[in-house]
């Protein structure tokens, strides 16, 4: 495969959203038609190029771009493997579910004030973000993401939008400074910032070094994954945007941080798997504790929602600490589990939060104590609810079964007895949440004759610009609960190749000439040790 095709996620979305801004000074309706019908050939392109790299990937290839001709460390590498096409593929199926459903429920001021290409935008740094194949790039990917996301998140320029925005942003950008601190810290003792040689150099690196470096990535990556303690700033921030705009964030943002805890975990310091595994155990039992508590006690639709991006990431996360077992790098299963549960969160979570919109909007309110008895009014509507948050809950046939067992049985298979434990309790306790909260929404009386009227489902149109996405992803849902077999055999080849150090490093193999010595302590490389890519 050609290597070039690497670039296309992310140059793609980006000349789009440059064109559709040199073009907005020209305003009107017709102007945000052409901005849709863009939109979508990009997202329908972008959804084809991550197919076709998660087909040569997943047969246990990996395909490295470097930028400009430039061989590594000098220049820009890209890399994709396994892990990196599945989550792009996630990405592109989430940005084109979303976008009818923004179609259908967008206002024309935030459409005019450019909705489209930021999330264009936001779609190339998430792009690059899994793409990168050094710090540097990865931190500049990192800020596009917090620019376009803060910009989707006050657009609107509503008190709650404004306030939550300010939260979201400081807080995230102390994240990127001590990636930032980690990036410079790396680069003084290693030499380098490609994401090969430094896995290579670390291997050789002094302790302190290494446990400075994994203790300030895991600090950074951890904020922006949402792990416990570093939560805070998700919920005071998530619940404000759009439904349209939430999707995109509680699917995607949080697993680029998920990802890049992978990423580096497995690649620069997979000894530190065994020795942190009980931090790693004790941060996702708590993170999963902690975001169900926090949802049962949220007033809001959205809210809730908010909390159990929170929870289930310390599925994911506990998939990471059960990615070894003992020294047994090669087992992998427990890390192929996780990224099984993080593609059934992207799925499910989409379509809760895009379905808790939906009810916001027509019922004018997200209150729990403001709204009900909307299962008369739009049982289509409840259906899909319903069956999103049991998906959630783990009830069979959906993804969320097939996903919580196979971390379930992984974690026991390990004697990880205690975070097993809580694992089913917080699953309880969800289903408990969910239920709790279609019964508030659908069931009932509603109490409050001033409501506005419904206006969102009544069109035919608009109707199925709402329920076609939502309808669309559960059967994705229902898809990987059935055939989970099979999607777990996909992943445990990306978890495989995201556990082989030696195979990363031989693919994107960095070259030290001898007229660019590194420290003193790392020689340089024998001509023989050069070479291209692995294809």
């Amino acid at each position: 495969m050609n290597p070039n095709l690497l670039a296309v996620p992310i140059a793609l979305p980006l000349f789009t959203a440059a064109l559709l801004l040199a073009v907005s000074r020209w305003g009107g309706r017709q102007l945000i038609d052409l901005q849709r019908g863009l939109t979508a050939i990009a997202l329908l392109v972008n959804l084809g190029v991550a197919l076709a790299l998660a087909n040569y990937t997943l047969s246990g290839h990996r395909l490295v771009l470097q930028m400009g001709g430039w061989q590594a460390p000098f220049g820009i590498t890209l890399v994709a493997d396994g892990l990196t096409s599945i989550l792009l593929t996630m990405a592109a199926i989430i940005f084109l579910a979303v976008l009818p459903f923004a179609i259908g429920t967008i206002d024309f001021h935030r459409e005019r004030m450019g909705y489209y290409p930021l999330t264009l935008f936001l779609l190339m740094g998430i792009n690059g973000a899994f793409l990168a194949g050094d710090l540097f790039n990865l931190y500049v990917f990192f800020e596009v993401m917090l620019m376009a996301s803060f910009v989707l998140l006050t657009v609107g320029g509503q008190p709650a939008q404004t306030h939550s925005g300010i939260r979201y942003v400081v807080l995230n950008l102390i994240a990127s400074l001590v990636f930032l601190a980690a990036a410079g810290i790396a680069y003084g003792t290693l030499g380098t910032l490609n994401m090969a040689h430094m896995a290579e150099r670390l291997q050789t690196a002094a302790p302190a070094v290494k446990t400075l470096l994994a203790g300030l990535l895991f600090v950074s990556f951890g904020s922006k994954a949402g792990l416990f303690p570093l939560f805070f700033w998700l919920p005071s921030s998530y619940h404000t945007p759009p439904p349209a705009v939430m999707a995109l964030f509680g699917g995607l943002l949080t697993k680029v941080g998920v990802y890049t805890l992978f990423r580096s975990f497995t690649l620069f310091f997979p000894d530190l798997l065994v020795a942190w595994q009980p931090l790693i155990l004790g941060v996702a039992g708590a993170t999963m504790l902690i975001g169900v508590l926090g949802a049962m006690s949220q007033p809001t639709v959205r809210r809730v929602l908010s909390f159990h991006i929170i929870s289930q990431v310390g599925y994911m996360i506990m998939g990471l600490g059960v990615a070894v077992d003992g020294q047994n790098l090669a087992m992998g299963f427990g890390l192929a589990a996780a990224i099984l549960y993080m593609i059934h969160h992207i799925i499910v979570k989409s379509t809760l939060i895009l379905a808790g919109g939906a009810i916001q909007i027509e019922m004018g309110s997200d209150e729990l104590a403001r709204i009900g008895g909307l299962v008369s009014k739009r049982p289509l509507l409840a259906i899909l609810f319903f069956l999103a948050a049991i998906a959630l809950a783990g009830i069979p046939p959906f993804s969320g079964f097939v996903s919580k067992l196979s971390l379930l049985q992984i974690t026991m298979d390990s004697g990880h007895w205690l975070v097993a434990g809580i694992s089913v309790v917080v699953s309880l306790l969800t289903l408990n949440s969910m239920t709790a909260l279609w019964r508030e929404t659908f069931w009932g009386e509603y109490e409050h004759p001033g409501r506005l009227t419904p206006w969102l489902l009544d069109a035919p149109l608009r109707r199925w610009l709402v329920l076609g996405p939502i309808a669309g992803l559960l059967v994705l849902s229902l898809g990987l609960g059935l055939f989970g077999e099979r999607f777990f055999q996909m992943t445990n080849t990306a978890a495989q190749q995201a556990l082989d150090q030696a195979g990363y490093i031989a693919a994107v193999r960095p070259v030290e000439p001898e007229s660019v010595a590194g420290p003193a302590d790392y020689p340089a490389e024998s001509p023989t040790d050069k070479g291209g890519h692995d294809e």
